[in-house]
């Protein structure tokens, strides 16, 4: 069991993990990695690196809800830049 800082950080990481398990029950895949993203006019979101058995890798992008942004802002982006969009290897 993880134990969050607040209630608004324990509501972002349940719904990332909504997301990440909406995103495999519909596509069949399984998660290689994800990561918040901030995009140019401000939004974010959740970038999903998801894989099949195959191992062919795709990504999913999910808007995160503005309620969170200020919570990425805070403990995520002050760490974390933003990363750029190169094709990460699966394997």
């Amino acid at each position: 069991m993880f134990e969050y800082l607040d209630d608004q950080q324990e509501r972002f990481f349940t719904w990332c993990d909504k997301a990440v398990q909406d995103q495999t029950n519909r596509a069949g895949t399984i998660l290689k990695r994800c990561w918040p993203r901030k995009n140019p006019d401000g939004s974010y979101e959740l970038v999903l690196l998801m894989a099949a058995q195959d191992k062919v890798a795709s990504k999913y992008y999910v808007p995160i809800p503005e309620e969170f942004h200020e919570l990425l802002e805070r403990e995520y982006f002050i760490n974390h830049p933003p990363e750029g969009e190169e094709e990460i290897p699966v394997q």
